[in-house]
């Protein structure tokens, strides 16, 4: 992976580091909550042992790929139509499904 490729996951890399120490601290903040400083120890203790158990995070390339002959449709007004193998599928548009009707 050259510098340029490097440089255009970084944004997401940053995100992803960003939502993990934040889901740390939630625990550890909901610990504290229910039972204070010993809960909040508690939990932080058991992120530790999960991060030895573990290993530290595995840091996998991401890769962004987008392919499209033209726009996207919208499947909540027009539905959508798939093959998959042999056989045609098709949803109705959101719009058109009664919420009162059971399947």
């Amino acid at each position: 992976m050259d510098d340029g490729e490097r440089d255009e996951l970084a944004p997401y890399r940053i995100e992803s580091e960003e939502e993990a120490a934040r889901r740390r601290l939630s625990s550890i903040e909901a610990g504290r909550r229910k039972a204070g400083l010993l809960g909040a120890a508690a939990a932080g203790a058991m992120l530790g042992i999960r991060d030895v158990y573990e290993g530290p995070p595995k840091e996998d390339d991401m890769e962004i790929v987008s392919e499209s002959s033209g726009e996207p449709g919208d499947i909540d007004r027009d539905g959508i139509r798939v093959t998959v193998g042999e056989t045609d599928v098709w949803a109705p548009p959101v719009l058109d499904r009664d919420p009162n009707r059971q399947a």
